[in-house]
């Protein structure tokens, strides 16, 4: 009989998950077909589990032979990482949620708590998983409830492990947005030396609740979904945060909307992070790990994307795409296989959404969506082309059913041959779409589905830059000049004679969502998701000033004047600046919802803020406190703006329509009707006489601001409209959007 093969050391193991074969892996391979030790190894390295120790513990075999590679390996990670020695290596299975210790509680006051952990009386324990136990607690001082998530004794000692509780939370703060777990509090119970971080509690269930349970998914339901997470999604990547864990467990279904909420950010890592750990760990779940993930290799938010393409497949076809008996043989089917296509495992599936699942699994990232706002936006136009009634013809998709991972059976697996790989050219950046606070709901009223009519007259000119969605336009003063708001980050300024680019300036780490030019011609204010608005030289470029923001900042726009700014933000306040200075000089926050769009008053008197909490606050500059609010209309309100003499207001909304205010006593005075989707930009004529309007059925309208009528439609873009400016002699009307193109129109 042969004598057996020696273990092979950590490094070999390793290369095993290399894309690049080695010569002797025909070797290793029948070595790890008779050596259990090694196979848990294997997959050890393979599933990337925060603690080898845990690792052996909790994955239901026995405790690793003294000869395996398990050994050294562990002491090398420990070693390498200077971490503390964890607890020793048990057989025991890890404790159910039931069964979690709670010795770290304070006793609590009420018998009907379990215990306190500093102010907060713990009523139950939600559940536990990797490094943290979850409570749900009440908050005596606010009279809240909230969860609240400890790191697990277990780890308490271990400073990697603390790190890492520390990054979770820094990251999960770092994001704010509605369908994203709002993190109220992070601290340390000082008695017990824990760290614990306090979140918004979600009353409901998980996504993987869901489909455990075999619920059948409408479409309708597959792409609301879809489209919140790729919106929560767009915000975190947005913070320069990729979750790099995406999953239905991590996917909360809020009650009674079934909203989204997604969290788990345990995984996530900011860029500036990213040296925090190099052990080689692969991180993340198995069924839903991107390619990259899987061979250990760098990852960007583009592997968040191939996770969502995995969770959409999970719910229209009842199972994720990759599945096998073990946790090494699914991540070599991630890396080399095509899944079945979605449509044969459930015809009721619309080739739209098919499309959209096909090019999330890419196994390429360049080759996938390359933001999650665009998948937002594709996700939204699946469901515009739904009928009214989803009953009439969305299909539901198969019963799910619960996928296990076990032990892989004595066969040679198929990785022999899976590292090859297949690199294709890069394609260009498209842009992030971004998709308000309202996103998330269901159109429930019908709209129009048909074409936008006849295209109508041309553009006299296309300024096309081929950068992605244009979010915002200004005019020079002079009106030689018109400003871009990009997604990509950067304004350009068009020279109109010429009718090129003058410059480019690289502004921001997340795209601009607003600019403004002063009424002076001296500056040009930009507004981002990266936390900041800032303030440029109109003439040269350079920047002068850099407000910071606790989230991101949706709306800009100067007074007359051009010594105060106003800046809107996520959170929903409004916030007053000198300019020169770069000093606040107030702060509002009368909104529920995230501040969409601003504008000042002609006399500099009064700021128009427009929110997605369906509402536009008219405030005192002077004061900053709130005169007049605007309510009527059925949705978010994504544009706002004055007439020239003052007397009127004008507002755009996702319910489709633009409106007419009376600003001084807040009575609407007609509701414009016309467009076939979200009214995103209104704008008025310099001699007051016309407004302007951009819609996401890719159209701009002209109406008759005293007559209410529809004047003229033009029709040309191809994507949504999100800007509309008419130039300083009201001759020309420039209109931007997702198409990546300025037009600019003829008025007369």
């Amino acid at each position: 009989m042969a004598s057996p093969t020696p273990c092979p050391d950590r490094d070999r193991l390793r290369k095993l998950l290399e894309p690049s074969s080695a010569p002797d892996q025909s070797e290793i391979v029948g070595h790890l077909d008779d050596c259990e030790g090694c196979q848990h190894e294997l997959e050890a390295l393979a599933t990337g589990e925060w603690s080898w120790a845990e690792q052996a513990r909790g994955c239901g075999h026995a405790k690793p032979p003294d000869q395996s590679a398990f050994w050294p390996a562990l002491r090398a990670v420990e070693g390498g990482a200077a971490v503390a020695t964890p607890p020793p290596v048990t057989t025991a299975e890890p404790p159910a949620p039931e069964e979690v210790s709670l010795d770290f509680l304070s006793p609590a006051d009420d018998p009907q708590f379990l215990g306190r952990l500093n102010h907060f009386k713990v009523e139950s324990v939600v559940g536990r998983g990797g490094m943290g136990i979850v409570l749900k607690a009440l908050d005596p001082c606010l009279q809240r409830t909230v969860a609240v998530k400890v790191l697990d004794p277990l780890f308490a000692r271990n400073e990697l492990a603390r790190q890492r509780f520390c990054r979770e939370a820094r990251a999960a703060a770092a994001v704010t947005h509605e369908n994203v777990v709002a993190v109220h509090e992070v601290d340390i119970d000082k008695e017990k030396d824990l760290p614990y971080i306090v979140m918004q509690y979600v009353a409901g269930v998980t996504l993987q609740d869901r489909l455990d349970r075999g619920d059948h998914l409408t479409v309708r339901e597959i792409a609301r979904i879809g489209r919140q997470v790729a919106s929560g999604l767009a915000a975190a990547h947005a913070q320069g945060l990729v979750h790099r864990d995406i999953k239905p467990a991590n996917i909360l279904l809020e009650d009674p909307l079934a909203r989204v909420k997604l969290t788990d950010f345990g995984l996530a890592r900011a860029g500036e992070d990213a040296k925090l750990t190099q052990t080689g760990f692969v991180a993340g779940t198995p069924l839903y790990m991107s390619p990259e993930q899987a061979r250990g290799e760098p990852v960007d938010h583009r592997t968040d994307l191939f996770s969502l393409g995995g969770v959409l497949y999970a719910m229209a076809a009842g199972r994720p795409p990759f599945e096998a008996s073990s946790p090494f043989l699914v991540l070599q089917r991630v890396t080399g296989e095509v899944p079945r296509p979605v449509q044969e495992l459930n015809p009721g599936v619309p080739d739209d959404l098919a499309d959209v699942i096909d090019q999330l699994l890419a196994k390429d990232p360049v080759e996938r969506f390359q933001s999650a706002g665009d998948v937002a936006h594709r996700l939204t136009d699946v469901l515009i082309k739904l009928p009214s009634e989803p009953a009439a013809a969305t299909p539901t998709v198969v019963p799910s059913r619960r996928t296990t991972i076990t032990r892989a059976r004595r066969t040679v697996p198929v990785w022999v041959w899976w590292p090859a790989v297949v690199v294709v050219s890069a394609l260009s950046l498209l842009g992030v779409v971004f998709l308000t606070e309202l996103a998330g709901l269901t159109r429930l009223t019908a709209v129009s589905r048909g074409s936008a009519g006849p295209a109508g007259p041309a553009a006299r000119h296309v300024l096309q830059a081929n950068v992605g969605p244009i979010w915002g336009l200004a005019y020079s003063r002079d009106g030689g000049t018109l400003a871009t708001a990009i997604d990509d980050g950067t304004f350009k300024l068009w020279d109109l004679a010429t009718n090129r680019v003058r410059e480019t300036v690289t502004a921001h780490r997340g795209p601009v969502w607003s600019v403004a030019a002063s009424d002076d011609g001296r500056w040009i204010a930009t507004a981002s998701d990266d936390g900041t608005a800032k303030v440029w030289d109109a003439a040269t470029g350079a920047e002068k000033k850099t407000l910071p923001h606790q989230t991101g900042v949706r709306a800009v726009a100067f007074a007359p004047g051009g010594k105060v700014l106003a800046t809107g933000s996520r959170n929903g306040n409004v916030r007053i600046w000198d300019v020169e200075a770069g000093h606040e000089l107030a702060t509002t926050a009368g909104h529920a919802g995230n501040v969409t769009a601003l504008a000042f008053s002609p006399d500099g008197k009064t700021l128009a803020s427009a929110s997605g909490d369906k509402t536009v606050i008219l405030w005192n500059v002077a004061t900053g406190r709130e005169q007049v609010t605007l309510r009527g209309h059925a949705g978010g309100v994504y544009a706002v703006a004055f007439a020239p003499d003052g007397q009127t207001v004008a507002t755009g909304s996702w319910d489709q329509t633009a409106r007419l205010w009376d600003p001084a006593t807040g009575q609407e005075r007609a509701t414009l009707h016309g467009h076939a989707q979200d009214v995103w930009s209104v704008a008025f004529s310099p001699d007051g006489q016309t407004l302007a309007s951009g819609s996401e059925d890719k159209t701009v309208k002209l109406w008759d601001v005293a007559t209410g009528h529809d004047r003229a439609t033009f029709s040309r873009h191809t994507g949504t409209v999100y800007a509309v400016r008419f130039s300083p002699d009201g001759k020309t009307l420039a209109s931007g959007g997702r198409d990546g193109s300025v037009r600019l129109w003829d008025v007369e």
